[in-house]
């Protein structure tokens, strides 16, 4: 590791003005160490070190040489981008190694060329209206000029119904009876993972294979060592995909891919299921029934007006009318299967039987509530367009399943971050959330000079948050002064939208007259786009909430000023923090500083790396919550950031 990074090495002779980390050595050696020896390391690495390449080195050369499979996981799809398409590509040619590194997406990415030509002799029962088969039109056109035939590779996302028609999916794939298979985007994708040294995943994808792994259903082979970057994402990912949620919107989706009466479309007529159409039909009222009793069960239970969520914790909080006709529709269905024209059709019809059977087995286990240490809850949206409702169910401590299903693994698992440890370097939390309590640890400080490059404003005399209407005016005031300071080029980061809307009404005619360039989360653009009008133009102020205090890469002058308006604990109404609030005080715990305070620091440390991502970047962090220096708990947030100067103002 010290010859590849060394000022003499091969990184060093084809990077221009190439410093050595001595941080990235010890990580790259620590890695080594723990993958020779099956161990599992967490490692905090602070912003700057070149974490990507201090894993990739020691993971490649372990893969290469044994002739064995390593496994990258991200959160974020501009991380894996870049390790696939930047990081990789370097090391490969100034190592002159071969790396045989392929990014896996999951199948529902691909498009099934023939679903695609067997969707074309049946558009006209399949696709409802002239939107659909104008979407279905251009994907057709696009599959003659497609490389990959993934999703990214199209210009605009299709229609998500159009897509679910034509894309791969394992229970209708016949393999090398298809007579696509030669030129089959999935299969040359499959055909890439099975001679790959490294794999290049996301935390989603792996965590469904993980889901899969019962049901022998796996996406990808099975690896001998394991990178998460980005690992502090895990235990969110993770709960999501351990779970189950039904909702009205995903029912109806379901029902329409099947058929709707009002417009004569759909798979089920272009295969002529008579008797599976009019289930079909039952199904749906049963459904617009079983969801307005949710929807009453919800505004009579609700405990404040403007929640979006409640914690279901009586079984059969209302009356199952969907497990019978589901399980008449499947198996109307797999009757049908017997008397299908062709195999194609059987095959179609045998998935959508399991889609429905499995539909019908997450309502029973939502209702009964058969899954001890899980929390059951609704969610209904607040958006009178959308008008979604859901019942759901997730874990209560994903780290116990973790442990068995993942961590009790005899095999070397490396998780990595800037954002780890709580306090004073304690990664106690992050072990217990996540399952891993046998990881070897190792803190790694960042190369930047924080002294030099940050000044950090702490607003003294502020309102309390929950004051919302004072605090939302001292607020404003205080956002005016600093974005003075920087001309603009900042991120003001809040914890909720109402709060972000009421500060934003209070300085929207001062931002008009400064003619700054204001972005505000939830006003229409989508993330990637409020990212991109934020570099291209000088000047700009972004309004942000949740995922723009982390996984954000913003270099140079464009971000010159960070302003956390609140210390980002987590709402205790959520009903799977609640759960895991009780489940600490059961124990015995303090929730406040075993959950709570932990949670809340990690994210603060996740906003206040969004200023420095490079040697050359200098600025303010504001923070505008006076609990960071008059409460017992602000210590912890401030000594879990890097030393700079602080003005208390």
């Amino acid at each position: 590791m010290k010859k590849i990074f060394d000022k003499n090495g091969p990184i060093a002779k084809a990077m221009p003005g190439y410093e050595v980390r001595h941080e990235q050595i010890e990580m790259a050696e620590a890695i080594e160490s723990a993958i020779q020896h099956s161990e599992q390391l967490i490692v905090e690495a602070g912003t700057g070190i070149g974490k990507s390449f201090a894993y990739l080195v020691p993971l490649a050369e372990y893969a290469l040489e044994n002739k064995t499979l390593g496994i990258v996981s991200t959160n974020t799809i501009s991380l894996q981008e870049q390790i696939i398409h930047k990081d990789i590509p370097f090391l490969e040619k100034f190592l002159d190694k071969d790396f045989k590194a392929v990014l896996v997406k999951g199948r529902n990415n691909y498009l099934c060329l023939r679903r695609l030509h067997r969707s074309e002799f049946q558009q006209k029962d399949l696709f409802s209206d002239q939107y659909e088969l104008t979407e279905f039109t251009k994907i057709f056109a696009w599959s003659y000029k497609t490389q990959d035939g993934t999703l990214y590779d199209l210009e605009e996302e299709p229609d998500s119904k159009v897509w679910s028609l034509i894309s791969a999916d394992s229970e209708t794939c016949l393999g090398k009876n298809c007579q696509y298979y030669k030129r089959c985007f999935f299969q040359k994708a499959r055909e890439k993972i099975s001679e790959a040294r490294i794999l290049v995943v996301n935390h989603h994808l792996f965590f469904s294979n993980l889901a899969l792994e019962k049901e022998q259903k796996n996406i990808f082979p099975e690896w001998d060592a394991l990178v998460f970057d980005e690992a502090h994402s895990i235990e969110g990912v993770a709960t999501e995909h351990l779970g189950a949620s039904i909702s009205n919107t995903g029912i109806k989706y379901l029902l329409d891919l099947l058929f709707n009466l009002k417009k004569q479309k759909g798979f089920l007529l272009a295969v002529g299921d008579q008797n599976s159409m009019e289930m079909v039909e039952q199904i749906r009222r049963r459904s617009d029934a079983f969801f307005k009793d949710a929807k009453e069960y919800f505004d009579a239970n609700a405990k404040k007006e403007d929640s979006d969520t409640l914690r279901i914790k009586e079984k059969n909080f209302i009356e199952n009318n969907l497990s019978l006709p589901l399980h008449d529709l499947a198996e109307s269905l797999l009757a049908a299967k017997k008397s299908a024209k062709d195999k194609e059709d059987e095959m179609e019809i045998a998935s959508f039987a399991r889609k429905i059977s499995g539909l019908k087995d997450s309502v029973e286990l939502i209702l009964n509530q058969a899954m001890g240490n899980y929390v059951y809850w609704m969610e209904c949206s607040k958006n009178k367009k959308v008008n979604r409702i859901s019942i759901n169910m997730a874990p209560v401590n994903i780290g116990e399943i973790l442990k068995e299903r993942l961590f009790n693994e005899e095999k070397p698992i490396i998780l990595t971050s800037a954002t780890l440890s709580v306090g004073n370097g304690s990664f106690e939390y992050f072990k217990a959330r996540v399952g891993a309590r046998k990881a070897i640890e190792l803190k790694m400080g960042s190369p930047f000079d924080y002294k030099n490059q940050v000044r950090m404003y702490i607003a003294k005399d502020m309102p309390n948050p929950d004051n919302v209407t004072d605090y939302a005016a001292k607020a404003a005031d205080r956002i005016k002064r600093y974005l003075s300071l920087t001309n603009g080029n900042a991120f003001v980061l809040f914890t909720s939208y109402s709060l972000m809307n009421i500060v934003y009404e209070e300085l929207e005619g001062y931002l008009i007259q400064k003619g700054f360039n204001v972005l505000r989360q939830g006003n229409g653009l989508s993330r990637s786009k409020m990212l991109a009008s934020f570099k291209k133009e000088s000047g700009s102020v972004l309004f942000g909430v949740d995922t723009f205090w982390q996984g954000i890469d913003v270099q140079g002058k464009a971000l010159s000023n960070v302003i956390i308006t609140k210390l980002p604990f987590a709402v205790p109404d959520h009903p799977v923090i609640e759960a895991r609030i009780e489940d600490i005080k059961k124990r015995g715990g303090d929730a406040f500083l075993e959950y709570n305070l932990p949670e809340a620091v990690l994210k603060f440390k996740q906003g206040f790396g969004r200023l420095i991502r490079s040697k050359k970047d200098t600025g303010i962090i504001a923070i505008l919550d006076s609990r960071i220096i008059n409460k017992f708990y602000g210590r912890a947030f401030l000594s879990s950031i890097p030393k700079c100067d602080i003005i208390i103002e």
